[in-house]
């Protein structure tokens, strides 16, 4: 259901129809929608794999979340919920983004450093995975492939309603990119969540 904006009630030229804005455009407004992005160029080896892990923050706040992926080479795209992933692995304190650039608000997610910070995330790299002894993906939600020369691929459909994930609180998530060819593979991955 569209949000009506009640400071002044806007039409369409020439028709006198009602404009409304959802509810993830209305949090861009409101200062509570935040973006990630990484980006990284693999090692030549088939299975190299990248990502994004946050935590989120405890209720009632409520995360709700869009991945895009894009890859210069094939490779498979993975949404998985409460991921083994030992504390301080990874690179942390990675800027979160304010979508409402003047807005001084922060995101309640966290990075997994030995001492979580909030409003930063932490990123991945096969390396940092491998090494990981007790690394396990937890529940894949989602996978998919995603292909190259198509542009971004999202985690859900192809309007936004359908594409956000409504993520549980206090929990961990993994983005992540497996290349399926052998060659050294330039993964994109850019998270857009509002939080509620």
């Amino acid at each position: 259901m569209g949000i009506v904006n009640t400071s002044r009630v806007p039409t369409e030229a020439g028709c006198g129809a009602l404009i409304t804005i959802d509810q993830g455009h209305r949090e861009i407004h409101e200062g509570d929608s935040y973006t990630a992005l990484y980006t990284i160029t693999t090692a030549a080896a088939l299975g190299a794999r990248s990502g994004i892990l946050i935590k989120t923050p405890a209720a009632p706040k409520g995360v709700h979340m869009l991945g895009s992926f894009a890859c210069s080479a094939a490779s498979d795209a993975r949404l998985c919920e409460a991921p083994t992933v030992t504390a301080n692995v990874g690179s942390h304190g990675n800027v979160i983004y304010n979508r409402l650039r003047g807005s001084a608000n922060t995101s309640g997610i966290f990075d997994n450093a030995t001492v979580p910070v909030v409003n930063k995330f932490t990123t991945l790299t096969e390396a940092q995975i491998a090494g990981d002894g007790s690394f396990a993906l937890g529940t894949v939600l989602r996978t998919f492939p995603v292909s190259i020369g198509t542009g971004p691929q999202q985690t859900g459909g192809t309007s936004r309603a359908d594409s956000e994930y409504i993520l549980a609180a206090n929990t961990k998530y993994l983005v992540l990119l497996t290349t399926t060819s052998g060659s050294a593979t330039t993964h994109w991955l850019l998270l857009d969540w509002y939080e509620v």
